[in-house]
């Protein structure tokens, strides 16, 4: 009943050429009469088209939806045969559905039916046949499958839960559904019917039945742990963050009031070491000179002296502790840093010129280490350019072979006599702080002059 081929079966062995064959291809087809009654049970339907199948035969026949045939519904079909994917196929004119039945039995199909339609029995083309295969991956209606190296497309509306994954685990499954096996129109009447393309379209997720496949079993575990282990591994690298995270900040906030707890016991030591004694010891001497028998002139004279230089002392270490709060963030820097930030400031006083060439300072110096050090600078500078009128100041640091350090402060004013100096008896501590603070580092405090420049060396042990 759908052997609707047989009306071309003469041209099936024309030697023509091409475009003779075309030519009497497109005289055929309009000259057919109009098929008067096809019918067959329906494999597979689609809006517009659906596979008709009688016994062997089948006929795929296109439609303008005057009815919905579903799979099972026995239809009647009539129409006019046309050519599509190297194939005749009916386009209907009128539809009927005559009853309903069981779908056809689906026939096992080997790779070799898929490549070559051979006509007669082997034909399988449009028939509903079995086939088994990988799936390899989705498509956008389905997903395609490998036949010993064949690929297929297989069209499905709703695809099973074992081939969402298909990609990496590639399951061996078999397959029930129409084949549809595409020709090269151009051969189609030649001698030579090679497929171009081949499509199974499946009805139900039913009918894709997932074969005993270790493999596939042994892959989907693999892949199920390494989705945990990365899982796990995710979790744990947040973990360790947010722990590190909290750990380095709870290690700054430990460091940073360790930091204001040594910074207050220093300006306590400062206060009571230095200031305090010195207010105590000016308090006492005042308190002597108003005792009666201090009331000599000379001795009151003396006494207040005394202690306007005790109260002098204390201003001057009251400035010393004042700079160095102004600079405490300075004093956090690597000490190389700190002293070529100290040298750039005092430049830009414009008074003087400063140069500096500082290394090799020991990276370990706590903040009051370099503060005594920044200020033993600081008096050296201020003392060249009050006292020797020096414009040119150089400092200069660097490492000795023997784990000491060393650092000059070096100055183009006039010559430095220690012995001319002014001390603590005239009101002046310069020296003696200096002295003091490079006791508090370990270091060891020099003074010399060298071609018309005077140079305060520091050295201590690194």
């Amino acid at each position: 009943m759908l052997k609707i081929a047989l009306v071309l079966a003469t041209l099936f062995f024309s030697r023509d050429s091409r475009r003779e064959i075309e030519e009497r291809i497109e005289h055929s087809l309009k000259s057919m009469p109009r098929v008067s009654s096809v019918s067959g049970t329906v494999t597979f339907a689609k809006d517009d088209f659906f596979f008709l199948q009688d016994g062997d035969e089948a006929l795929k026949i296109l439609h303008n939806k005057t009815i919905s045939p579903k799979p099972g519904d026995v239809v009647s079909a009539s129409g006019r045969p046309i050519l599509e994917g190297g194939r005749l196929v009916l386009e209907a004119a009128d539809l009927k559905k005559v009853g309903s039945s069981q779908l056809p039995m689906a026939r096992s199909a080997l790779s070799d039916q898929l490549v070559y339609a051979e006509g007669g029995e082997r034909d399988i083309n449009w028939l509903r046949v079995e086939v088994t295969g990988r799936a390899m991956g989705l498509t956008e209606n389905g997903f395609s499958l490998d036949i010993k190296g064949l690929p297929v497309s297989v069209a499905i509306s709703e695809i099973p839960d074992f081939i969402e994954d298909c990609k990496t685990t590639h399951p061996e499954v078999s397959v029930k559904g129409v084949a549809e096996l595409f020709l090269d129109q151009s051969v189609l009447f030649g001698r030579d019917r090679y497929v171009i393309g081949v499509r199974i379209c499946v009805v139900s997720p039913e009918d894709v039945i997932l074969k005993p496949d270790i493999g596939y079993f042994v892959r989907k575990r693999e892949r199920r742990i390494m989705t945990g282990l990365i899982f796990v591994v995710v979790i744990l690298g947040v973990g360790l963050l947010v722990l590190a995270f909290f750990a380095e900040r709870h290690k700054r906030m430990r460091l940073g009031a360790e930091a204001v707890m040594g910074e207050r016991k220093r300006m306590a030591d400062d206060l009571h070491d230095t200031i305090e004694q010195n207010l105590a010891g000016a308090g006492m001497l005042l308190k002597l000179a108003r005792m009666p028998q201090n009331n000599l002139p000379d001795v009151v004279d003396r006494t207040l002296q005394e202690a306007q230089d005790v109260l002098l002392r204390s201003k001057h270490e009251m400035r010393d502790i004042v700079w160095g709060l102004k600079n405490d963030d300075m004093m956090r820097l690597h000490p190389c840093e700190a002293i070529a930030k100290l040298s750039l400031t005092e430049t830009r006083k414009g008074l003087f010129k400063v140069r500096s060439r500082i290394k090799g300072l020991p990276q370990d110096m706590t903040p009051s280490q370099l503060r005594d050090l920044s200020l033993i600078i600081r008096e050296a500078i201020g003392n060249a350019t009050k006292h020797g009128g020096a414009r040119k100041i150089a400092i200069v640091s660097n490492a000795l072979n023997n784990g000491w350090w060393r650092l000059c402060i070096a100055n183009d004013g006039e010559a430095f006599d220690r012995s001319s100096v002014p001390g603590p008896d005239q009101g002046h501590f310069g020296l003696e702080g200096m002295n003091e603070r490079a006791r508090r580092i370990g270091a060891k405090l020099d003074f010399s002059t060298k071609r018309g420049w005077t140079i305060v060396t520091v050295e201590g042990k690194a």
